[in-house]
């Protein structure tokens, strides 16, 4: 969480870099060690602390998405950025000191030591990554008629993790996990013909992790939801993969969950059915409102 207060000296604020003058009203995040101004936090839809909280996380909102990947991408980036600077001021004390000392060898011994590297980590970039394929998801449900849709919603029975979308729609509840990957999608038999094994496989690497994962999310909602009468069912959202260059493109399916494209989606969620759309969003934003 963040700290709101007025700061008592000038300060910069880690996610737009604008200069905050002392006295100025801004976030102060303990578990980072880091400022953030009013109307960042506010895009970034953060929940703000009383003081002794130390941890940072984003409140639900239900109606934007990648706001909880998009935050922890910042909150990465910047810890990255202060430590990859530190690394580099120590790195041009080393050479100066070197330089100085061994007047002869040092600049040699300088000019062939290679200079620290920067830039962001694979595991931070994920991150950002993820949270644009939770955007393009959502601006295709946000043309879909007849549907409701909460963004972005916390993973019941979890401390941290969240679920990219859920849509109510005629047919039922909708649990959709985003992921934008590269590479064919592909449900492979990797089993015998006595003994079938289906997973996928995504850019040649076994995926199949992330419809467990979609499995496990379905049943939390299911739980949540406490409805016998309404569907539950899991999704599985590929941004930017491949699908096949040969045939017409076909949702698969495996373990129950369905894997599609995002122009796939509207056809999917808006199957015809008698659910009551608004009482059942409702029900739902209640339900993770007051969930533990």
């Amino acid at each position: 969480m963040a700290k709101l207060l007025d700061l008592r000296r000038e300060d910069q604020c880690a996610t737009c870099g604008a200069l905050l003058v002392a006295g100025t009203r801004a976030y102060w995040f303990k578990g980072e060690r880091v400022t953030r101004c009013v109307s960042c936090v506010g895009e970034l839809g953060v929940e703000s602390s009383t003081p002794g909280d130390d941890a940072d996380r984003v409140a639900p909102s239900f109606d934007a998405a990648g706001v909880s990947a998009r935050f922890e991408y910042e909150k990465r980036a910047a810890q990255e950025r202060r430590r990859q600077e530190q690394v580099v001021i120590r790195d041009a004390e080393w050479r100066e000191t070197l330089k100085r000392k061994h007047r002869l060898v040092g600049p040699i011994v300088a000019a062939f030591t290679p200079k620290p590297e920067v830039g962001e980590s694979q595991s931070t970039t994920a991150w950002k990554t993820g949270s644009e394929g939770e955007e393009r998801v959502a601006e295709v449900l946000a043309d879909v008629a007849g549907i409701e849709v909460l963004h972005d919603c916390p993973w019941p029975g979890t401390r941290k993790s969240n679920i990219d979308h859920i849509v109510v729609g005629p047919s039922g509840v909708f649990v959709i996990d985003a992921k934008k990957y590269s590479g064919k999608v592909e449900v492979l038999d990797k089993g015998s013909i006595f003994r079938p094994d289906f997973r996928l496989y995504v850019n040649g690497r076994n995926q199949t992790k992330l419809v467990d994962s979609v499995i496990a999310q379905s049943a939390a909602v299911r739980s949540l939801l406490g409805r016998d009468d309404i569907q539950v069912s899991g999704v599985l959202c590929f941004v930017g993969a491949e699908w096949g260059l040969f045939g017409p493109r076909k949702p698969k399916e495996l373990k129950g969950v369905t894997i599609l494209w995002p122009l796939k989606l509207p056809d999917c969620v808006t199957a015809q059915g008698t659910v009551d759309v608004a009482a059942t969003a409702a029900a739902l934003r209640s339900a993770f409102a007051t969930a533990k």
